[in-house]
């Protein structure tokens, strides 16, 4: 019961990484597809771009930041002719093409636009306003500068530099705002990113469950009725879990902490498959199947599904330090067992069996209390008793475990979403 418990959660925990790959991977794709991350800064920078001045407009501002993020520094490269959104950007950076903007107010190219032309002056004026009234020459007086910081510390990060340089030449209203509001801003940004991101894996989670049909609770009842399905899975999970752990190990600086491989998910996907478990029904069998499927394990699925691939990776490598563990424990007591049977018989033959034949007087004398044959069988049960009495110990220790386990399937499956 131990063991089945635990490979049922194993089982489960292979079905749900698997399949939470799938929607991580239809997620990154519809991130990458609408620039989410570059509309996001682009929000957030125009925010704060519209506070430096009471007059500035958020048209004006939406345009200045536009411009930013498809600079050349900045921006995510070209797809189909369009230039996307760059989605990150430094503080100085910002500063920077800032002031390279408004200086191109006076001589603006002729490929931009009229509202472009308007929030370059517009730009241009804000920074008067606020202490910068020649951005062309700070800018030049900003990389000499900076220049001539790396001269004498080549060792000083370029950040720094170029921030020490903003400092002693840009030093002004204008700096103090954009220095006061920058790391908030891309706070706010990176919270408003993530909860979309968070609704945009809910939604591929439930277009995964439902065009799988998968559903949890009957998952769960053929896994624990289905022992051959169970023990394939279980051990392809042990299998790719050796065949990781054997790989030469890289510096852990150079991976993400939450890294799921791809490896992995195809050689566990295969199992899956292997077992009928995982596969898309056919387009005329799609909706005659939903006869057999409960919607509340489809709903189980989709928030299982919500908790990422990292998660259930995380979850499977724990289940199954866990059954290691058990299945050690298990053949620990095994021995014991055989060990202690072992003392008893053994010791009690050697006995009859070393003793040659001796006469009734000296049986009578051997019988007597205090011989040494009385001490050998005394001492042979004792061990037998305080053997008896360890593997008792250990066998309610496994029933606690095999408690726990229990309770917290029941808590598992009889939690109701909220």
């Amino acid at each position: 019961m131990m063991f089945k418990s635990v490979d049922i959660l194993i089982g489960l925990s292979v079905i749900m990484l698997v399949a939470s790959m799938a929607v991580t991977m239809i997620t990154q794709a519809i991130i990458a597809a609408t620039g989410s991350r570059g509309r996001n800064l682009l929000a957030g920078l125009a925010g704060m771009i519209e506070q430096l001045d009471p007059g500035f407009s958020k048209r004006h501002a939406q345009e200045i930041v536009k411009m930013i993020l498809t600079h050349q520094a900045v921006n995510g490269g070209a797809s189909f002719g369009i230039v996307r959104y760059g989605d990150v950007i430094h503080r100085e950076e910002l500063t920077k093409i800032l002031l390279e903007l408004a200086s191109k107010a006076e001589t603006p190219d002729q490929a931009m636009t009229k509202i472009q032309q308007q929030a370059l002056k517009a730009l241009k004026n804000t920074m008067a306003a606020n202490g910068i009234t020649n951005p062309e020459q700070t800018l030049d007086n900003v990389r000499l500068f900076a220049l001539q910081l790396e001269k004498s510390s080549p060792e000083m990060a370029s950040n720094v530099r170029h921030n020490i340089a903003l400092m002693r030449h840009a030093s002004s209203q204008f700096l103090a705002k954009i220095n006061s509001r920058f790391d908030s801003i891309i706070d706010r940004v990176s919270e408003r990113f993530t909860f979309n991101a968070r609704i945009l894996t809910f939604l591929s989670a439930t277009l995964v469950a439902v065009a799988l049909q998968l559903d949890t609770i009957t998952l769960v009842n053929r896994l624990a009725m289905d022992e051959s399905t169970r023990s394939a899975i279980v051990h392809a999970a042990i299998e790719v879990q050796r065949k990781d752990n054997n790989k030469p190990t890289e510096n852990p600086s150079d991976q993400p902490a939450a890294t799921v491989p791809v490896s992995v998910v195809n050689d566990l996907y295969k199992s899956l498959a292997n077992e009928g478990i995982l596969t898309v029904p056919k387009i005329g069998e799609w909706s005659d199947s939903w006869k057999n499927i409960n919607p509340a394990g489809v709903l189980l699925s989709i928030l299982l599904l919500s908790l990422g691939a990292p998660f259930w990776y995380g979850a499977l490598g724990k289940l199954l330090q866990l059954r290691s563990l058990l299945a050690h424990k298990d053949d620990e007591e095994r021995d014991l067992r055989q060990t202690t049977q072992g003392t008893g018989k053994p010791a009690t033959s050697a006995a009859a069996q070393s003793t040659p034949p001796v006469s009734n007087t000296q049986s009578a004398t051997a019988a007597a209390p205090g011989s040494a044959t009385d001490s050998t069988i005394l001492t042979a049960a004792k061990t037998a008793v305080n053997a008896a009495k360890v593997a008792e110990s250990k066998a309610q220790s496994a029933m606690t475990a095999i408690d726990e386990i229990n309770t917290k399937l029941d808590q598992l499956f009889k939690k109701k979403p909220d």
